[in-house]
């Protein structure tokens, strides 16, 4: 049996698998690899999540993402560059003022909603039951959500993992 229907069996059994994942900082200008940021062990929901969000807040940095790969689907890394070099004024400034804010962590991965007022993003109040990482990932899926009889388009995600937040950056539109 190959390793991935290996890997395949033993998550239908419910048996948690845990993949290796590098985030690595990239030089456009280079066109290489710079350096190694962090290594981590995280579960395939996990996994799935931090590749399908725009950003990640580490190491008291917000970085961009590029692109992804894996290597025989168990080593996986996430290339990263410095955020502002991807994401146009006013919305970059903005993020990066809520993402560097306060820190404080739940015990699990939640969603903050920030929407925004034409010169920033403000906190929009939501009572939301505790959410599975994989549901925060299909929510990722989405590019629009209507909350309450109103639509919002998702502009940006960040992942922090230091506040065990999934930050999702909306703007009201009227479709």
């Amino acid at each position: 049996m190959t390793k991935q229907a290996d890997t395949a069996n033993e998550e239908r059994k419910g048996t948690a698998i845990y993949y290796s994942l590098m985030y690595r900082e990239w030089s456009e200008e280079k066109k290489r690899e710079v350096r190694s940021l962090a290594h981590e062990s995280v579960s395939g929901d996990e996994l799935f999540l931090r590749k399908l969000v725009d950003a990640t807040y580490l190491n008291g940095r917000l970085w961009g993402h590029t692109s992804h790969e894996n290597e025989d689907n168990l080593a996986h890394s996430i290339y990263v560059t410095p955020f502002k070099e991807q994401v146009s004024e006013p919305y970059a400034s903005a993020i990066i003022d809520v993402v560097s804010g306060e820190r404080s962590a739940p015990s699990i991965v939640k969603p903050t909603y920030w929407l925004w007022n034409g010169h920033g993003f403000h906190p929009m109040e939501r009572n939301e039951a505790s959410v599975f990482t994989l549901e925060l990932a299909r929510r990722l899926l989405d590019h629009y959500t209507v909350l309450e009889g109103r639509t919002y388009q998702y502009l940006y995600s960040v992942l922090d993992s230091g506040r065990n937040s999934v930050h999702f950056f909306l703007e009201e539109v009227d479709l």
